[in-house]
């Protein structure tokens, strides 16, 4: 028996099973990775662009390559659409098997293929959030479209700036910002509490697309290895979590993920 077909059993003889997935799972629905030889890590230093107040500073100083960077981070969210894997994951929940997902990604493409139970920890592009009056709005794929679309064509550091100031401006007259975790900024409490419970209930837990480097969200397999779960990992390399995967399969998820949904 191969390794798909081991995961396969896995998966109809569990009670809870929990999915852990990360950027490697959108990569194929056209959204590259920050890290790696064609990340945006490699065109924008993650230093200054990875933090809220690095952007923030260097708009100050360079409205144009910030709103570069913009573009770039959010057009192939914007175009992105979900892969058979996301599609995978959500029919496994409408039948029963899949319990809860973790999800480090903030593209939203679990909640478009019609996952329900998605634990964001690093937030969601389309959610805004006053940092005043801490009110949340989730805005559509069009406004955002149109605010990426307006910042390429509007000429000049003034207009730029006005229009960036008037989109963000809030009701409350505070500023809103994506609900998305920066470098150095802390996890959503109660998301990653949650992530925590359901790594402890799971009797089998999928890790998708991650390799482990980003801490605290790399701690949840091995919480759930701890507490008693199967670990399978699907990743198209080696990463830090082959020391306490049971199923260890080196394939993009998308290959794995279409014979599954056929046997399901």
């Amino acid at each position: 028996m191969n390794e798909i077909d081991e995961f396969l059993n896995l998966i109809k003889k569990s009670k809870y099973i929990v999915a852990f997935t990360g950027a490697g799972i959108s990569v194929e629905s056209g959204i590259p990775q920050f890290r790696g030889s064609e990340g945006l890590w490699t065109k924008y230093n993650p230093e200054i662009y990875g933090t809220f107040s690095g952007i923030i500073s260097k708009f100050l100083i360079s409205p144009s390559k910030v709103v570069n960077f913009i573009y770039d981070f959010i057009s192939p969210v914007l175009i992105a659409k979900p892969n058979i894997s996301h599609i995978t994951l959500s029919e496994l929940e409408k039948k029963g098997y899949l319990k809860s997902l973790i999800t480090q990604n903030i593209d939203n493409l679990h909640q478009e293929s019609g996952s329900k139970n998605v634990i964001e920890l690093h937030g969601n592009i389309y959610r805004w959030r006053c940092k005043k009056c801490k009110k949340q709005e989730f805005i559509g794929k069009e406004v955002l479209e149109r605010f990426i679309e307006s910042l390429k064509n509007i000429k000049g550091r003034k207009n730029l700036i006005k229009y960036i100031l008037n989109f963000i401006k809030c009701d409350c007259s505070g500023r809103k910002r994506p609900d998305i975790v920066f470098f150095g900024e802390l996890l959503p409490e109660k998301e990653f509490k949650k992530a925590e419970v359901e790594s402890k209930k799971a009797d089998l837990f999928i890790i998708i697309g991650t390799s482990g480097i980003v801490r605290p969200a790399s701690d949840l397999p091995y919480i759930a290895k701890e507490s008693g779960a199967k670990i399978v990992e699907i990743n198209p390399e080696k990463s830090y979590f082959e020391n306490i995967s049971d199923i260890k399969i080196y394939q993009t998820s998308t290959e794995i993920f279409k014979y599954i949904i056929g046997a399901i």
